[in-house]
């Protein structure tokens, strides 16, 4: 029998193979040129916004709920199977060998997240003459001993009550690492020993919990399951991921768009790609969440220019991600059935994206009339999306027909 390291390792490499062969098509030209597009949006936002912040502006608490935030969310990345209830069973009192590594994992692959929003942050910091040099540097030590102590504890909190409560232990250590960021930047270090021995005897008590109890592989394995199947459904939007079965939704309440086919008159290619769009929950929910972003990006963003940029890279975003989504499918589709050459689909394609992408303008213009007030911009604003929709469809069915 191989041991708990040489599966851990031999498990690795293939979750690694398996991240790299879906992240090519995720981070693929077009999504490039969004976040090129929306990064260099909000960054020049940010920057302007800078040069006029208040010195009283209470950046100490904003970067401490920012961070204690991004510190406290982070499941342990097991890569346990179903099998496991069995196969590890002979194994079971040597099993934190094989966990030492799945948390070591953990650790440093969800540091990126606090650590970017703590860059993000610095400049803000010293603008607002929170924080010097060096008090940066400690506490960007303390964002790493703080995420490396939070892993164990969420790691044997869920061990000793399989998860159940979850909320009620992040909610507490959302407090504690808000309140040692917050004493940090506020130059009160007379409370971080206070506050560290406070995490640390949260840590010990629910380690010495774990401890008593049986390792709960069910709750583990379904916790891995589920953290694939969201990489699975994230990846799904840029390529087909052919063991992933999407899920429908009927969505009744949008039956006025979907008229009843008269005979003769409504092509049966259009008819059925609206009914995916509008049930396809993947896709429903994909445009909704790309043209919530344009609405609040237009209300938040204070310039112009930068606003035109950001409605312009979710708008191909959107018509891109649509395109895929309703040229890909199954092997068997149900316009099959009707008797239309398949050179009909393309162009239904393109007709129902630039249908919605106008939808998209819509709720652009409104938002813009109501944040801007009536004025060209918010008509600059839907002829951007609508003129990015249109070259996005076209260039994306000209690259299907030359495939």
């Amino acid at each position: 029998m191989n041991s708990l390291r040489e599966i851990w390792g031999n498990r690795f490499v293939h979750y690694m193979t398996e991240l790299q062969k879906y992240m090519k098509f995720v981070f693929t030209g077009h999504l490039a040129i969004v976040l090129l597009f929306t990064i260099g949006a909000g960054g020049y936002a940010y920057s302007e916004w800078l040069k006029e912040v208040p010195d009283n502006f209470p950046s100490a608490i904003i970067a401490a709920i920012l961070l204690g935030a991004a510190l406290v969310f982070g499941a342990p990345v097991t890569l346990l199977k179903p099998a496991d209830i069995v196969f590890f069973l002979p194994m079971e009192k040597k099993i934190e060998e094989y966990l030492r590594r799945s948390l070591r994992y953990s650790l440093f692959s969800q540091l990126p997240v606090p650590f970017i929003i703590f860059i993000v942050l610095m400049p803000l910091l010293t603008a607002t003459n929170v924080a010097g040099k060096t008090q940066l540097i400690l506490t960007a030590v303390l964002v790493f001993l703080v995420k490396w102590l939070y892993v164990e504890t969420e790691y044997v909190y869920r061990r000793a009550n399989e998860g159940s409560g979850m909320w009620k232990d992040r909610l507490l250590r959302f407090v504690l690492a808000a309140l040692l960021i917050y004493v940090m930047l506020a130059n009160l270090p007379y409370f971080i020993p206070v506050i560290g021995l406070l995490m640390a005897v949260y840590y010990l008590f629910w380690k010495k919990k774990s401890a008593a109890k049986p390792f709960p592989y069910e709750h583990f394995i379904t916790l891995e399951q589920n953290r694939m199947m969201r990489f699975y459904r994230f990846a799904n939007y840029f390529t087909d991921v052919p063991h992933l079965k999407g899920s429908v939704s009927r969505r009744a309440w949008l039956g006025f768009l979907m008229r009843a086919p008269k005979f003769g008159q409504t092509s049966p290619q259009r008819y059925l790609l609206q009914r995916t769009l509008i049930r396809t929950d993947d896709t429903f929910w994909l445009w909704v969440r790309l043209t919530a972003l344009s609405v609040i990006g237009i209300v938040l963003i204070p310039f112009p220019i930068v606003i035109y940029l950001f409605i312009g890279a979710l708008a191909f975003a959107s018509s891109i991600q649509l395109v895929h989504a309703l040229s890909g499918g199954d092997d068997f589709r149900m316009d099959m059935l009707f008797p239309q050459s398949e050179s009909t689909r393309q162009p239904a394609i393109r007709k129902t994206v630039s249908a919605v992408q106008l939808l998209q303008a819509l709720f652009v213009l409104i938002t813009g009339f109501i944040v801007v007030g009536l004025s060209v911009s918010p008509v600059i604003m839907a002829v951007i999306v609508l003129l990015i929709s249109e070259v996005t469809i076209r260039l994306s069915k000209e690259k299907a027909e030359t495939a």
